[in-house]
C-alpha cells in the first residue's frame, strides 16, 4: 500500500460525517430520554433499547438526503433558524384553520401543534392518522382529537391547539423554538419521532394552497 492510498481508508465524505455525528447526537439524546422513562414504562424498556438503532439510522439518513433551507447542526442533530420574539401561532385564528382542514385534512398529513405548558410556550409536529369529515374533526397520532377549527376535543389535549402549516410555523417546529413568558428562550430538542416527521416535509409545497404535505 502506498502511502498516497492510505487517506482514503480513513477519510470520510461531507455527507458520511454528518451521518455520523447525527447518530452520536441522537443515541446520546434518546439513551437520556429512556433513563428518565417513569417506572410504569420500564417493561417496554428492552424493546425500545433493541428497536433504536433502527429508528436512529432512519433518521440520521433522512436528515442527510433531506433539503432543508434551515441550518443544520449536525453535532446537536438539530435545526436551527432566526427566531421571532414571540410565538407565532398566536397570529392564527380559527376560521383560516378550519378552512385549511376541510380541504386538506387527510391521513399522513404533517401539521403543527401549539403547547403551552404554564408559560411555555412551542409548537411540536404531529401526523393525522384519522380524519372525521361528518363530525369536521381529525385525530393526530400523538396529540388526539381536534375540531377542523383547531380546538381540542379531549381533556387530555387540553392545552394544545391544532395549527394551520405554514412555512412559519414549521420552520418554529422544527427548530424547537420555545417561548417563556411571551420572550425567547432555549430552544427544546427535537424527539427522534418529531426529527422523522420533518424530514418528511416539502418545503416546496409551502407556497401553495395545500402546505406541508409529505413527499
Amino acid at each position: 500500500m502506498t502511502p498516497e492510498a492510505q487517506p482514503h481508508f480513513w477519510q470520510v465524505s461531507p455527507d458520511n460525517q454528518t451521518y455520523t455525528e447525527l447518530c452520536n447526537a441522537l443515541y446520546e439524546r434518546e439513551l437520556l430520554r429512556l433513563s428518565q422513562i417513569p417506572a410504569a414504562e420500564l417493561p417496554s424498556l428492552p424493546k425500545r433499547l433493541a428497536s433504536l438503532p433502527f429508528y436512529i439510522r432512519r433518521a440520521a439518513s433522512a436528515i442527510v438526503r433531506y433539503q432543508h433551507e434551515l441550518q443544520l447542526d449536525s453535532q446537536n442533530a438539530s435545526w436551527y433558524g432566526r427566531q421571532l420574539s414571540q410565538c407565532p401561532a398566536n397570529k392564527q385564528q380559527a376560521e383560516p384553520i378550519a378552512r385549511f382542514y376541510q380541504k386538506a385534512a387527510k391521513p399522513g398529513l404533517i401539521v403543527p401543534v401549539y403547547v403551552e405548558e404554564k408559560t411555555l410556550e412551542h409548537i411540536m409536529l404531529d401526523s393525522v392518522d384519522e380524519v372525521d369529515v361528518q363530525q369536521q374533526r381529525l385525530h393526530c397520532n400523538q396529540h388526539g382529537w381536534f375540531s377542523f377549527s383547531g380546538m381540542p376535543l379531549e381533556v387530555s389535549n387540553s392545552d394544545r391547539f391544532l395549527l394551520k402549516p405554514d412555512k412559519t410555523m414549521m420552520a418554529a417546529a422544527c427548530c424547537g423554538h420555545q417561548w417563556l413568558n411571551r420572550r425567547k428562550t432555549e430552544p427544546r430538542l427535537l424527539s427522534l419521532r418529531e426529527l422523522l416527521l420533518a424530514s418528511r416535509l416539502n418545503w416546496r409545497n409551502f407556497a401553495r394552497p395545500h402546505t406541508a404535505q409529505s413527499n
